[in-house]
């Protein structure tokens, strides 16, 4: 089905990005629709990451376009509406509680220096009960097991009320029971209206759950559609290369 630009979330036309002279993503034509669940797949270094953050801007793209809810990337503005979750790595956090992680959501909301007001307060606390973590509010961050780290950084996007939830590599470092766990809550969110942008090795428990997969190889799109039913059919030794279809979805270059 075509989607009208009033049903687009994110839309990119022959995106171009390179990193120190090296084309990292290469006429990449995508676009998800409002409400979709998709997964973005593909090896280390098919420019997963890279994808992710010139969709939110921070990493410039030397080609192409990006469209964020129907608008130019340069004249959008309203950034409280996208949440975003980082590799769980990539996050360094030291000295701080789990209720102050979450709180950071917050921030795009309210002028600069303002206090913590009582409907901050109100979403901080309801963010923390949707992810399970209401009882860990004042826990120092870095003490917490690895599924409970990512069900922060989820609850710190989700703070913000966003309509637009990236995530990257939730799943790493956790088990297959927490796995599980993310999984549902990522429905859950997916099925109360967030569109939803997931990059993933493998599909695991957030396969019955996908709209769509989208699957890159040496920065270029292979596949837009149905999620493949074993990750190990996209193998990067197993895909031709093609030109992307413009439809589907969503990483540096991993």
């Amino acid at each position: 089905m075509q989607l009208t630009q009033s049903d687009s979330v994110i839309r990119t036309e022959s995106l171009l990005v390179e990193l120190g002279g090296l084309p990292i993503l290469r006429e990449i034509s995508i676009e998800i629709g409002r409400g979709e669940l998709t997964a973005l797949m593909g090896g280390n270094g098919s420019g997963k990451t890279t994808l992710v953050r010139a969709l939110l801007g921070l990493t410039p793209h030397q080609g192409g376009r990006v469209e964020l809810f129907g608008l130019p990337a340069t004249e959008f503005n309203d950034w409280r509406r996208i949440g975003y979750v980082p590799q769980r790595g990539a996050v360094n956090i030291k000295q701080a509680t789990v209720k102050e992680v979450v709180a950071t959501g917050r921030l795009s909301t309210r002028r600069p220096f303002a206090p913590t007001s009582a409907i901050d307060r109100t979403k901080i606390s309801a963010a923390l009960e949707a992810v399970g973590l209401a009882d860990r509010a004042r826990h120092p961050f870095t003490q917490l097991s690895g599924g409970q780290q990512q069900r922060v950084l989820i609850a710190r996007a989700l703070a913000g009320e966003v309509d637009l939830l990236m995530l990257d590599e939730p799943f790493a470092g956790v088990d297959l029971g927490v796995q599980d766990n993310l999984a549902e809550l990522i429905g859950e969110l997916n099925a109360a209206g967030t569109t939803v942008l997931v990059v993933l090795h493998e599909t695991g428990a957030l396969a019955p759950l996908l709209t769509k997969c989208i699957v890159l190889r040496e920065g270029r799109v292979v596949h837009v559609g149905a999620p493949p039913e074993e990750a190990e059919h996209y193998h990067e030794t197993q895909l031709p290369l093609e030109r992307p279809l413009l439809t589907g979805l969503i990483g540096e270059a991993s």
